[in-house]
C-alpha cells in the first residue's frame, strides 16, 4: 500500500517462495508483484535491466555479488545492514537498513527518492572501477607477500 506506484520482481526459489505467494494473494497483488522463481545465471543481466532498484533482504552476508551485479546494471541497490554488506558499494549507490519491515520499508521510500538522481551508466562505469579481477588478484598477492613477512 505504501508504495502503490511500485511494481515488484522477485527471482529466486528459496525456501520463502510459498509464503511470498501467499502473501501475494492474500493481499490480491498478482497484478503487481511477479515472482520469477529460479533465474538462471544466463538470464540474471536480463531480469536486473528490467528493474530499477535492486532489494537484498539478507539477514547474514559476507560479500553479496547480487549488489555489485545489480548496481553493474545501473540499479540503486536497498540492502539490509549485516556483515560485510556496507563495505561492499558506496553510500550514492547503496541504501542501507536494519533486517526489520520498518527499516526496509522506509530504506525503499529513501530509494525512490533517490531514483531521479540515478544514471544508469554511471553506476556500471564506477563499479567497473571499484572492482576488477586484475586488481582483485594485486591486493591478494599484497596479503600473502605482508604475511610471509611476519
Amino acid at each position: 500500500r505504501a508504495f502503490a506506484h511500485v511494481n515488484f520482481v522477485v527471482g529466486g526459489d528459496g525456501p520463502k517462495l510459498p509464503l511470498l505467494v501467499s502473501m501475494v494473494e492474500e493481499h490480491s497483488l498478482q497484478g503487481r508483484v511477479q515472482l520469477l522463481g529460479h533465474v538462471e545465471h544466463v538470464h540474471v543481466r536480463e531480469v536486473l535491466n528490467r528493474g530499477h532498484v535492486f532489494l537484498n533482504m539478507s539477514l547474514t552476508e559476507t560479500f553479496c555479488i547480487a549488489l555489485l551485479e545489480a548496481a553493474s546494471c545501473g540499479l540503486l541497490v536497498v540492502s539490509t545492514r549485516v556483515g560485510g554488506v556496507p563495505e561492499v558499494l558506496p553510500p550514492h549507490m547503496l541504501v542501507l537498513a536494519e533486517p526489520d519491515a520498518t527499516s526496509l520499508e522506509a530504506a525503499v521510500a529513501k530509494a525512490l527518492v533517490m531514483l531521479p538522481g540515478v544514471n544508469p551508466q554511471k553506476m556500471h562505469d564506477e563499479v567497473r572501477t571499484l572492482y576488477s579481477w586484475s586488481d582483485t588478484c594485486r591486493r591478494t598477492e599484497e596479503v600473502y607477500a605482508r604475511a610471509l613477512l611476519t
